[in-house]
Parts: structure tokens; C-alpha cells; sequence
């Protein structure tokens, strides 16, 4: 373990620029981690990572089992010897923290390596397909969700930055686990027809299909649209079905997130 004191290090600053900058994680293959239980996921699930930066305050923490991560997590075999880490004191890890409560506890990792698509959907599948959501907390909710519901896989499409800090911090290390796939729709829906896998676009209408009386029997993929405005109409026109949520009251929409956990519900039940 080495030690940083100035936070003009070059390690330091690659943390910052990555977690503040799209671009730059998306040109350097490369996004941020921070706290004791994200990051520990990411120790179990071998993750390849570039660096871990410790505060003085979260070592006394380790050393003494107060967090989920043990001491001997830090101590990197020679075949993760790529791996470095750094000693920080507590005032730069408070520079580096973009929570009000920082645990003191950091990572610059690689983007995640995720099969073809091609070889992700098969026959009897069950995903969830996000278009244009674009609340970061939102989107790792779902991914969170989906994960807890045994979904195969979720695809993206032209959403939110999925390496955005805020979505890999709601994920809560469902990211690590759960196959996330940015895509196309013009790349996906040939193959959901070849698998045969029916489509359902994901509506506020009366009209549509009651999502409690579709058949997913066969697997599917539901269509969610952005928090805003929902599925444009040319792509849920793309779809096998149209189904909705049948609310009682005069309530007449819901949150993306709660939306989703409500279909993934009935969709692998």
C-alpha cells in the first residue's frame, strides 16, 4: 500500500475526471466506485480493477472489522498485482466523495467485459428493454430490481450513462452481477423475432392489455420509455403487444423505477 498526500497526485485527479466526466469514462474504458459494500462486491465478483484508494479513518475502520471489507481484501494476490493501492488522508478522500457521508473508500475500475448480445438472448428469456430513461438513480434502481427478480438481462437504449457514479451506486453491486447491455433497437428486436421472444411496450393507456393478463409463458421483453414521456409511438408500435398497469383512484402514473419492479413482478412470476 503506498501513500498519496497531495490531491494534484495523477491517480487522484484520474478519480475525479472519471467520475466527472461521460466522455472520459467512455474514452478510457474505464468508471469510478465508492463505499465499503460496493466496493466489496466488487472484490467477490473479481472485478478488474485499477486502483483503490483508502482514508486513514476507513483503515483504522477495516483494521478493526467494523466494515465489511477485512484487511486481507486490500492484500492483493500476485495475479491482481495489477491492482494498486493507496493510503489517503481523510481531507482528500472528503474531496473525492460525491456523497454527504463518505465512507472513506474508493476504486477506479475497467468497464465491465459483457458477452455479445447476440449470444445473451435465447429462446424463453425474460428482459426488460429501457429506452430514453434518463434519471441515473433510476436506472440503477431497475438494474438493482431486475437482479433481484431473476431477470436474464437488461438492455439500454439511449439512456443515461450507465457508469454514471450515481446509477453504479444505486445498482447497490447488481451491476457486477446482472448482464447490462447498451444497445439499438434496430439491433435487438431481429433477434427477440428470431428467438421468437414476444415484445410488449410498457404504456399508460386504458386501452393496452392489463399487465396481469399477458402470457409470458414463451419469455418477453418489456419496453420501458423515459420517466417523462413514456415509449415514443414508433417503437411501441414495434411491438408484439401493448400492455399497462390498471390503477385505481385518480392515480394515473408511476414512478420509471416503481413501474419496472411492478412488470419484472408479473413478467417472472
Amino acid at each position: 500500500m503506498r501513500g498519496i498526500t497531495s490531491s494534484d497526485n495523477p491517480n487522484i485527479k484520474l478519480y475525479r475526471k472519471l467520475a466527472a466526466s461521460k466522455k472520459h469514462r467512455r474514452e478510457s474504458g474505464m468508471f469510478t466506485l465508492e463505499g465499503t459494500r460496493l466496493i466489496a462486491d466488487a472484490f467477490a465478483e473479481n472485478v478488474k480493477l485499477h486502483s483503490v484508494f483508502v482514508t486513514e479513518s476507513c483503515l483504522e475502520k477495516i483494521e478493526r472489522g467494523e466494515t465489511v471489507i477485512r484487511r486481507e481484501a486490500l492484500d492483493f494476490p500476485a495475479e491482481r498485482s495489477e491492482t494498486e493501492v493507496f493510503l489517503i488522508p481523510d481531507g482528500i478522500g472528503e474531496k473525492m466523495s460525491s456523497t454527504d457521508n463518505s465512507q472513506g473508500i474508493f476504486a477506479v475500475c475497467e468497464s465491465l467485459d459483457k458477452p455479445p448480445i447476440s449470444d445473451t438472448i435465447k429462446s424463453g428469456g425474460k428482459y426488460i428493454l429501457l429506452h430514453r430513461v434518463q434519471d441515473p438513480g433510476n436506472l440503477g434502481t431497475i438494474i438493482r430490481t431486475a437482479d433481484a427478480m431473476g431477470v436474464d438481462a437488461v438492455f439500454l437504449a439511449e439512456c443515461c450513462d450507465l457508469y454514471n457514479p450515481k446509477t453504479v451506486r444505486s445498482t447497490m453491486g447488481s451491476l457486477f452481477r446482472l448482464n447490462v447491455c447498451e444497445t439499438e433497437l434496430d439491433e435487438v428486436f431481429p433477434l427477440f423475432a428470431q428467438r421468437e421472444i414476444p415484445t410488449f411496450a410498457a404504456v399508460v393507456d386504458g386501452d393496452a392489455v392489463s399487465l396481469t393478463d399477458c402470457d409470458f409463458t414463451r419469455g418477453g421483453v418489456v419496453l420501458i420509455g423515459n420517466e417523462g414521456n413514456g415509449l415514443p409511438r414508433e417503437v411501441s408500435e414495434m411491438c408484439d403487444f401493448r400492455t399497462t398497469i390498471k390503477m385505481h383512484g385518480t392515480v394515473n402514473s408511476l414512478n420509471a423505477a416503481m413501474a419496472a419492479g411492478i412488470i419484472m413482478w408479473e413478467l417472472v412470476k
